[in-house]
Order: C-alpha cells, then sequence, then structure tokens
C-alpha cells in the first residue's frame, strides 16, 4: 500500500532537501575534502622530522664562501678546487672538501674512452704505491649506468672512490665538458691537502711519453707534490 500524506495535507520536504544537499557533497564537497587530505599528507611526508625535505641529498657542485680564495666553479691551477659532492657506483656519498689533509687526484674518464682503460692500471697502481701516505683518487665517471661502471672497477680491480657525474655539472666545473660535451678525457687534477689546484694533465697517464703520457717517474713527482 503507497503512503499517505499527512492527515493536514501538508507535505514534509524536509527529505527532499536532505537528498539535494547530499547530492552536492558528493559532486562538490568531498572532491574538495579529498585534494585538501592528498595535499596535507605530501605537505606531512616533505616536511614532517625525518621526511623527505630533509633528507635529499643534492650531488653535483657544493656552494661554499671562502673569501678570496672561494672559487668562481671553476677550477684553476693555483685556486681553491671547486667543492662537489657525488654519489659512487655503490651508493655510498663523497665530498670534495671533507678530503682535506690528503693528496686528491680527481680522475674524470669514462668507459667508452680507451685512452682512459689505458692509463686506469697506472692510477691503480699509484694509488697503492701512496694511499698509506694520504693519497686518495677520485674516479668521476660521466653519465654512464651505474652497473657498467661497477663492472669496469671490479674490472679494474679499483679500490678508491668512483664516481657517479650524472648531470655533467661537476665535469662542467672542472672545463672537462661543455654543457655535457666532452672537451677531453681522461684528464687528472692534482690537488693538495689544502684543496688547491696543483696541476692537471690531459690525456693518459702511462707513464712513458713514448707511449703518449706523462715521462717517466712524472706521475710520482706530481703526487709528492700534493701529499701532505
Amino acid at each position: 500500500m503507497a503512503p499517505q500524506p499527512p492527515s493536514d495535507g501538508i507535505i514534509d520536504e524536509h527529505p527532499q532537501r536532505r537528498r539535494t544537499w547530499t547530492g552536492a557533497f558528493r559532486s562538490v564537497v568531498l572532491p574538495i575534502l579529498v585534494v585538501a587530505a592528498i595535499g596535507a599528507s605530501i605537505w606531512y611526508i616533505d616536511y614532517r622530522p625525518g621526511g623527505a625535505q630533509e633528507g635529499t641529498d643534492d650531488f653535483g657542485v657544493v656552494d661554499i664562501s671562502q673569501g678570496a680564495d672561494s672559487p668562481s666553479f671553476e677550477a684553476q691551477e693555483g685556486k681553491l678546487a671547486p667543492d662537489f659532492r657525488l654519489e659512487t657506483s655503490d651508493g655510498d656519498t663523497v665530498r670534495l672538501s671533507d678530503l682535506r689533509g690528503k693528496g686528491v687526484i680527481i680522475n674524470f674518464w669514462a668507459t667508452w674512452c680507451t685512452p682512459c682503460r689505458q692509463e686506469m692500471p697506472e692510477l691503480v697502481a699509484a694509488y697503492d704505491r701512496y694511499k698509506e701516505r694520504g693519497l686518495e683518487i677520485l674516479a668521476v665517471n660521466l653519465q654512464e649506468n651505474p652497473a657498467k661502471v661497477s663492472s669496469f672497477a671490479g674490472e679494474f680491480g679499483i679500490l678508491f672512490p668512483v664516481l657517479l657525474d650524472r648531470d655533467c655539472g661537476v665535469a662542467d666545473a672542472y672545463r672537462v665538458t661543455t654543457n655535457c660535451r666532452v672537451i677531453g678525457i681522461p684528464v687528472s687534477f692534482f690537488i693538495d691537502s689544502e684543496g688547491i689546484v696543483r696541476s692537471t694533465f690531459l690525456g693518459p697517464l702511462l707513464g712513458g711519453s713514448s707511449r703518449g703520457g706523462i715521462e717517466q717517474g712524472e706521475l710520482d713527482r706530481r703526487i709528492e707534490q700534493i701529499l701532505p
């Protein structure tokens, strides 16, 4: 049996008004609340203590201010080397300025570079000879896959840090590349214990001019110059 209208003939419209408001809630108010909840969640993740904002590392050249000797983000002999922070092929992080007190060779290379492959045994041998005296070598790879870089390091028995310059920011600062276009590799920078660039060498460090490298003993001389 169909429901009968009230005896006074007045129809209660309240249920109809309630249905209309519910429809508006679903179509307008509810989406606004959902968007607000998503925004609040993102804000909480990014800005809570220990959240993504706080735990993110920026890789590349690091802005440092050290008076008149501060670099202009370009490597120059006799000047402070541009500081940088890069990730290693093993997932660790290395910052150049953390190595103050050591002599550092920064070597820019790539797996596709034949002279780079030819010189790597010389660098590995030099590291073995001088690491106990405070030598550190940073092998900075240009834009290659970490798995390929790790395979190369294993092939040559590299025990010093192998760094990933994914966007060429560091290579650009050291004038090894221009807007990620390679000028010439391999190239090595010899940096003393105070962070000053003492010398640079473009080409393979092969230990003999007859092989297209530096004269015999020149690599050792340059290393001795930068050791603490």
